[in-house]
């Protein structure tokens, strides 16, 4: 696992507001917050990633084809986009479920958790008051699948999950 870029200065936010909403940032500043060791997101819990790991497996039809595309983490930490990619998903590809996890770590909790606690996840917490995050490889930030079956000769039909 290795470090992202620099550290970043944290700096605070009284909230985010959109329209008439304002939603209070800082949850890990919250009263009881120290009881929790880690927040953890992942925007992968879908139906493709299901297909991507079921192929990753073996357990692809003959006549279907995995393609997926979409963003990558750039590591330049001036980057303000993901690098494009585009692959087929096959057997063996190397897709874990954790290669979309986030995991936060609460700079104040009673118990840290360790970055092994997590390994293969992106993983965010203070070092000497810098934000630092961790990752093996290049993580995807954003992806599309899609499924095409294959129906004869050269027709195709495509659907996506």
């Amino acid at each position: 696992m290795m470090p992202l870029g620099e550290g970043r200065q944290p700096y605070h936010l009284d909230g985010h507001i959109y329209k008439t909403k304002t939603i209070e940032t800082g949850f890990f500043d919250l009263e009881g917050a120290e009881n929790i060791s880690a927040v953890v997101f992942s925007n992968a819990g879908t139906l493709a990633k299901f297909d991507r790991m079921g192929v990753d497996a073996g357990y692809s039809p003959d006549d279907h084809k995995y393609m997926r595309m979409g963003f990558r983490l750039d590591p330049n930490p001036n980057a303000v986009i993901g690098t494009l990619f585009s692959e087929e998903v096959v057997a063996d590809s190397g897709e874990r479920w954790s290669d979309e996890l986030q995991v936060f770590h609460n700079p104040r909790a009673r118990f840290p958790l360790p970055l092994e606690a997590f390994s293969g996840a992106t993983q965010h917490r203070f070092e000497e008051g810098k934000h630092v995050s961790y990752s093996s490889g290049t993580p995807v930030l954003s992806s599309r699948t899609i499924i095409l079956r294959l129906v004869g000769g050269n027709e195709v039909v495509e659907s996506t999950p």
